[in-house]
């Protein structure tokens, strides 16, 4: 199964609504080709979208020609007449149908495991060296794939980054020494961070090289959470 597909079997439902709504905003160079329940298919780009009253929306859909080039041609149409979307050559798929909860415009190359390793243990050394605080190396079970091994490794850095900058208050640092000596990476869907006797566990989507990258403001407030 292509990388494609896989991501898109993470993609929740949505709406026809908060599909054009997202589009116009976002996206709004794609091509559509929306097809009416009374049979009528019409080709071209979204110009606007909007709710006229609570139970209805409106679009005016610029209509492209059989060479795919924007005519002088509109289309106002009422949502409740729209029975199906086609985007023609989208962007990013999965942004789109995951309305920005899963974006693949980060691109990743090849690393192996050896090289992690490395960062683990430079993460470890950096931490002390910079706030002297002891970190173990992280531990974590590492995927296969190459491209997944180079998300870790980039994750690697920027959670390192975060917890240094954390580091510089005293209190947190204080805090940090008084509990913890161990930081473990768990694969998981969401972020989330727990207190685990003397370690902490940064649960986070390590090996899903679709998903977007870590949020640095979210990791520090989490971790600021069980200091």
């Amino acid at each position: 199964m292509s990388k494609l597909n896989n991501a898109l079997r993470s993609v929740p439902a949505i709406d026809k609504q908060e599909l054009l709504f997202y589009i116009a905003e976002h996206f709004p160079e794609t091509t559509l080709r929306i097809a009416t329940d009374s049979g009528h298919s019409y080709g071209g780009i979204l110009l606007t979208i909007g709710k006229v009253k609570k139970d209805d929306a409106f679009l005016v859909l610029q209509i492209i020609d059989e060479r795919h080039q924007l005519t002088d041609r509109f289309i106002h149409l009422s949502l409740h007449k729209v029975a199906s979307i086609e985007m023609i050559d989208p962007a990013d798929l999965v942004n789109i149908l995951s309305l920005g909860k899963i974006t693949t415009g980060e691109q990743y190359e090849i690393s192996g495991k050896l090289e992690v390793r490395r960062a683990f243990q430079s993460f470890s050394e950096t931490i002390f060296n910079t706030c002297a605080v002891p970190v173990e190396v992280p531990a974590m079970e590492l995927p296969e794939d190459g491209q997944q091994l180079n998300r870790v490794l980039k994750l690697t850095q920027k959670i390192q980054d975060v917890i240094i900058d954390l580091l510089k208050e005293e209190d947190a640092r204080t805090s940090w020494k008084a509990r913890y000596t161990k930081i473990v990476f768990i694969n998981n869907n969401t972020l989330d961070v727990k207190g685990m006797n003397d370690s902490i566990e940064i649960h986070f989507a390590f090996n899903n090289i679709t998903a977007p990258e870590i949020s640095a403001e979210a990791l520090n407030g989490m971790l600021m959470g069980i200091l």
